[in-house]
């Protein structure tokens, strides 16, 4: 498969809006379209085009780091119009963390975090205790004025459980997506 062939296959389902013809350069085809049509020649069976065809090698090693800066340059622009194209809404931000770290499966959620009302059961200057019945203990996070926005729910068998780098990793890609000052919670359900 060829260099233009993998970059076609590579950025198929890239941004459409703007003209992704506008980026495809066959850098084989420009050099030998630039070339005098004497050069131009493939026939390898005569002695004396076989020079010639060893100068058109040689202008093709001369773009060979052009061609790798200009797959650098398509792999940034698709990694951009991706951030571009996702924000800090939920449908997106699943779909990036779906699309990261479980494939296909689709199994990260998000959810509004619990707003729980505080249970007043008495101060310490009172003396007053009050007789519980039942009283269900939650994280200090669950609770409105000092709790999360929304919580994420993470199945137990993505590594981000297990693997310090991919926590990280997973922390600093919702951080960049979430809106400013919203606070989650990662669950693992």
């Amino acid at each position: 498969m060829s260099e233009q062939q993998t970059i076609n296959t590579t950025f198929a389902d890239a941004d459409e809006r703007a003209n992704p013809a506008l980026f495809r350069l066959d850098y084989q085809r420009l050099v030998n379209m630039l070339l005098p049509f004497s050069l131009r020649k493939q026939d390898m069976h005569l002695p004396h085009l076989e020079r010639k065809h060893r100068m058109i090698g040689w202008l093709h090693a001369l773009i060979a780091p052009v061609k790798r800066l200009y797959m650098e340059f398509l792999v940034y622009r698709h990694r951009v119009n991706y951030q571009m194209d996702h924000t800090g809404q939920v449908v997106y931000l699943e779909k990036v963390l779906n699309d990261r770290f479980d494939g296909a499966a689709e199994r990260i959620r998000i959810k509004d975090g619990p707003k729980r009302d505080w249970t007043y059961i008495f101060r310490a200057d009172e003396k007053k205790p009050k007789y519980l019945t039942k009283l269900y203990l939650h994280n200090r996070l669950s609770y409105g004025d000092q709790g999360v926005d929304f919580e994420i729910y993470v199945p137990a068998d993505i590594p981000i459980w297990t693997h310090s780098g991919l926590w990280t990793e997973c922390h600093s890609l919702i951080d960049y997506y979430k809106l400013a000052g919203k606070t989650y919670q990662l669950i693992k359900p």
